[in-house]
């Protein structure tokens, strides 16, 4: 049987010539395991998210670049959206991750 939230989809750019193919696999409702192949940088990226109530946790890594990023979300109505993420690439000799926190809040006037 099919589930209608796995998802495969396909993206072309005539200008770069870049072609990539995505697979999402939903699981239970509340996780995701997403893969990707990019032909033009022959290259797979990988994310993992997980939803516990209004959070989102996210987990990805770019095989081509060796960046690992993780990801924490939230979308509140009450307290408004925020997200907090930190990167650090895998490759280079300090693994010292760059952290940004985004918050935004949705007024009615």
């Amino acid at each position: 049987m099919m589930d209608s939230a796995n998802k495969v989809s396909g993206n072309y750019t005539l200008d770069t010539g870049s072609c990539k193919l995505k697979y999402s696999y939903v699981h239970a409702e509340v996780t995701t395991f997403e893969q990707c192949y990019d032909w033009g940088k022959n290259a797979w990226d990988f994310a993992v998210s997980r939803t516990v109530y209004d959070d989102v946790f996210k987990a990805t890594y770019q095989t081509w670049n060796s960046d690992l990023a993780l990801e924490w979300s939230r979308n509140s109505k009450f307290n408004g959206t925020f997200k907090i993420s930190a990167h650090m690439n895998l490759a280079e000799e300090s693994k010292i991750p760059r952290i940004i926190a985004d918050s935004s809040w949705d007024l009615e006037i």
